[in-house]
């Protein structure tokens, strides 16, 4: 049950993220060449479109294996932390986020948020934005992506890309440093750029 846990979650990162799907994404055990904090903290700012707080929304921090990890409510300031433990892989050591959760918020008077892919780094701020209830209307849950760094989600797709040798398409004009990913996989035998 763990491993098919694991690889629906592998498959909704991949397809969050429009990566190519790769089974074993989460099943690497943890490197033991990293050297940095076990713990990673995630700042939860809970709000509605017409209030920036909402005090006593409760959140709960779910691991990739489905396990709540913790839970709480939030201060006056709208605000909860939680420390998670670090997901480190031999390919994300040099990427800020090291793992991702998945939190779900829930408040008086507000429809709940599930927000897929919450990036764990040293100190992560992720908003959650609560939708009040509307009498007389349908009322559901709703469903966002975290707050993921732009360095990070390229660092992701070059993983893959680079996984399955794909070619790099020509430089942007104005943004040099940055070629997105081709379709196109390298000939086989070609060298590494």
């Amino acid at each position: 049950m763990k491993k098919t846990n694991q690889f629906m979650y592998s498959v909704l990162l991949c397809t969050a993220l429009q990566l190519p799907i790769a089974v074993n994404t989460f099943a690497a055990t943890p490197s033991d060449e990293y050297k940095g904090p076990p713990n990673g903290e995630i700042e939860f700012r809970v709000g509605s479109p017409k209030t920036t707080v909402i005090a006593g929304a409760r959140v709960i921090v779910i691991n990739p294996d489905g396990k709540i990890l913790t839970t709480g409510l939030t201060d006056s300031t709208g605000t909860f932390r939680a420390n998670v433990p670090f997901y480190i892989t031999e390919w994300n050591e040099n990427l800020k986020t090291k793992g991702i959760v998945t939190a779900i918020a829930v408040a008086t008077g507000f429809n709940g948020q599930v927000v897929f892919i919450v990036p764990i780094t040293n100190h992560t701020v992720q908003p959650i934005i609560l939708q009040p209830i509307t009498p007389n209307a349908r009322n559901f849950p709703s469903a966002s992506l975290g707050n993921i760094h732009q360095q990070d989600l390229r660092g992701f797709v070059a993983h893959y890309a680079e996984e399955l040798k794909l070619k790099q398409q020509p430089a942007i004009p104005g943004d040099p440093g940055y070629l997105p990913w081709s379709p196109e996989q390298k000939k086989s035998g070609a060298a590494k750029p």
